[in-house]
């Protein structure tokens, strides 16, 4: 027995009525349930079709799909830093490591200058406020798009909010953890610790420019490529 369209729109509706959010996860969800039931169904044909769905949930056990809903979010996750580390790598390649080396020279020649530190600080903070405030326009951005669509994509909402809270987070601990709090420390620095002080503001000047601009840019054709179905959206 197969079960029927209204069946399958029921399903959709079970799995966000379980916290199920996004689509993506919902389809995916609502395909191994529909699987499972018509497999169910073989066994026990008299079993109503709320029966064999309760039946094939309480297969996910006393979490229910949360287990499923992290597994996805972590793989994503993983995904989207596989994006970003990709066009980070590019400028590292001709042609753009001629502009990568002259960011370097700049800012290692730039720690002679008694006010260096301050410019530093500055560049952490800038590329944080300017992450943060993107999160804040996408989000609102995102809800205006799922309340006029009905769905919600998790790979969007990590392109858009979650990928960039956690580099905005990574940027805070580099900071915190490697650069001196104070203009003298900052001076009194050896120079492997200038070397390093001046691929690390490289680096993250680059990391900036990827998760605010490059990605955005693209976001349509990496979410295409993850969602065929997206592009009819």
């Amino acid at each position: 027995m197969k079960l029927t369209n209204l069946q399958i729109e029921n399903l959709y509706q079970f799995t966000l009525k379980h916290y199920v959010e996004y689509y993506d996860v919902q389809t995916e969800l609502v395909d191994h349930l529909a699987n499972d039931i018509e497999d169910i169904w073989k066994e026990h044909p008299k079993l109503s079709f709320e029966e064999a769905r309760d039946k094939s949930f309480k297969k996910f056990g006393i979490f229910g799909f949360m287990d499923v809903i992290e597994q996805k979010q972590s793989q994503m996750t993983k995904k989207y830093f596989k994006i970003i580390l990709k066009f980070v790598k590019e400028w590292f390649k001709l042609p753009k490591i001629i502009l990568t080396i002259l960011i370097f020279v700049g800012f290692y020649q730039l720690q002679k200058v008694p006010f260096a530190y301050h410019i530093y600080a500055s560049i952490f903070g800038l590329v944080m406020v300017l992450e943060l405030i993107t999160i804040f326009i996408n989000t609102r951005k995102l809800k205006k798009k799922t309340k006029k669509t009905g769905k919600k994509w998790m790979f969007e909402n990590i392109i858009s909010i979650n990928g960039i809270g956690n580099s905005a987070l990574l940027l805070f601990y580099m900071y915190d953890f490697l650069f001196p709090d104070n203009t003298k420390d900052f001076l009194l620095m050896g120079d492997f610790r200038k070397v390093f002080s001046a691929f690390l503001i490289t680096v993250l000047i680059i990391f900036g420019y990827v998760t605010l601009i490059v990605i955005p840019k693209k976001a349509e054709v990496l979410l295409q490529k993850i969602y065929p179905e997206y592009k009819f959206v």
